[in-house]
């Protein structure tokens, strides 16, 4: 089922982590604005389906005609090193292209750093949280972006990877050594994949909440993504929290 198929002019988003809190928010509110290729660990797609009827998040109350969401459900262990260039083949045979990659993928190990049994377990959560999310855009890259930087500057082509408060700060006791790591090392490999794929006319920025949807609310995460993705930034961390700020 292609993007002509569905005669959509939607943008088309390579979406890691469908299966989460985060990437569930985005299909019901964003399914709409996007055709998404969604990623989710196999056993775990509660909420994704290949159509699905949706509400209007800014006006619930309001009646909406027969819209209906279009899905690409790819289920994937990012455990696996072949993983990423599968997803990218799937998703591009899919629907032609892929305009806007979220990796909203994380796992979560609490431990601390002077545990022999954390340690071992640190790189599974690394390549999960690091290594498969960049190996993912490299394959997007490599397989379509390298070869239309023109198209990409016209389509407005992004990466929007969601990062954490914890990567720029110390929790004491938290154990999230770990967690707080990975997002440290995926917000500074995202600005340098900014540099990296400016000159092919694709953007990439980072969104780093707080604690969602306790502190922040969903809602204030996919409006930033959103707002990323429209526009015209690259290199950028969005930080929201209570007080609200962006790195340059």
């Amino acid at each position: 089922m292609t993007g002509k198929e569905l005669g959509n002019e939607s943008r088309v988003c390579l979406l890691l982590g469908a299966g989460g809190r985060m990437g569930r928010s985005f299909c019901r509110h964003l399914g709409t604005r996007y055709q998404i290729a969604a990623v989710y660990r196999d056993g775990n797609s509660t909420g994704i389906r290949r159509q699905e009827r949706v509400i209007d998040p800014l006006a619930p109350e309001r009646p909406t005609p027969e819209i209906r969401t279009h899905f690409y459900p790819i289920a994937a262990d990012l455990t696996d090193p072949t993983s990423g260039e599968r997803i990218a083949e799937l998703a591009l045979a899919a629907f032609g292209h892929i305009d806007l990659v979220v990796n909203s993928a994380v796992h979560y190990d609490w431990g601390p750093g002077t545990s022999p049994e954390f340690l071992e377990r640190l790189p599974h959560q690394l390549t999960i949280n690091v290594v498969r999310p960049l190996q993912i855009v490299a394959e997007v890259y490599r397989k379509s972006w390298q070869a239309t930087p023109e198209d990409n500057r016209r389509a407005n082509r992004n990466v929007v990877n969601l990062s954490s408060v914890a990567a720029f700060n110390i929790y004491p006791d938290s154990g999230q050594i770990g967690y707080s790591s990975c997002k440290a090392a995926l917000t500074v490999a995202s600005r340098h994949l900014a540099v990296e794929l400016e000159p092919v006319g694709v953007r990439v920025n980072v969104i780093a909440p707080n604690t969602f949807p306790g502190i922040v609310s969903v809602e204030q995460v996919l409006a930033t993504l959103c707002e990323l993705d429209s526009g015209s930034a690259t290199g950028e961390v969005r930080v929201l929290d209570r007080g609200s700020k962006t790195i340059e």
